[in-house]
């Protein structure tokens, strides 16, 4: 005979499931400036949108737009996608030298891919050019590369560098898992910051010379020895007892 049902009717916890990630909420774009905010219409999500003058972010399908990439002198046109869509969206390239790709099996290796992307797309810059960064929607992987690239170009946290991109491109779409990874990204970068950026504190460390030169100022002496004075204590005002200073 089983045992009396004692369940309440409560499921029973599946233990196999990991626990989910922490949410990143963005919340509605802050930006007003019309030269940040990207008039959007249904069809854009077809089209390449500027994220900075050197920066256009969009679907393949712009990757084979000539016209676009000659009026806007795109000199990198780069790819973010699967290593096996790699292998033959190049095999289409190969008489191009400005087709390049990034090739990623998953969110892990798209983070460790972010320096690359910058390299590629400062080092275009630098040489007068601009960079056409896509994926096959240009709403994904392309898009969290567009925003390392902000979020470490502006000195901006990871909030602030989505809600910039969507105001440029409104129908990119980072699920949970790919906030975290750049979450993660983000402390990196502000790490990186703190190093390169002198601190803008004053210097809390003083040396002894400086506390002889307050001393001196307000009329006081200090015992280079580090002994502290008592000017102001007569010598018949202490008395020893058992040991002890007892002043009187």
């Amino acid at each position: 005979m089983s045992g009396p049902d004692v369940s309440h009717g409560t499921p029973a916890l599946n233990r196999s499931r990991a626990p989910a990630l922490p949410r990143t909420l963005v919340p509605p774009c802050f930006f007003t400036d019309p030269s940040v905010l990207q008039e959007w219409r249904y069809e854009s999500r077809r089209l390449a949108q500027q994220i900075y003058p050197h920066l256009w972010l969009g679907p393949r399908n712009v990757a084979k737009d000539e016209k676009f990439l000659l009026d806007n002198n795109v000199k990198l046109v780069l790819a973010v996608t699967t290593p096996q869509a790699w292998q033959i969206m190049k095999s289409g390239y190969a008489d191009k030298s400005e087709y390049q790709g990034i090739s990623v099996s998953n969110n892990i290796e798209l983070v460790k891919s972010f320096p690359r992307a910058k390299q590629l797309i400062d080092h275009t810059k630098d040489n007068g050019g601009s960079t056409l960064l896509y994926c096959e929607t240009g709403n994904e992987k392309s898009a969290a590369v567009a925003v390392a690239y902000v979020m470490e170009s502006s000195g901006w946290d990871l909030i602030r560098s989505i809600q910039f991109v969507q105001a440029r491109r409104f129908c990119i779409a980072l699920d949970d898992n790919l906030k975290f990874q750049l979450r993660s990204y983000e402390t990196l970068c502000q790490a990186q910051q703190a190093v390169l950026t002198p601190s803008k504190r004053p210097d809390l460390r003083r040396t002894l010379d400086d506390l002889y030169e307050d001393a001196d100022e307000v009329g006081g002496e200090v015992d280079r020895e580090g002994r502290a004075p008592f000017d102001d204590i007569e010598a018949d005002s202490i008395e020893e007892s058992g040991g002890d200073v007892i002043m009187a």
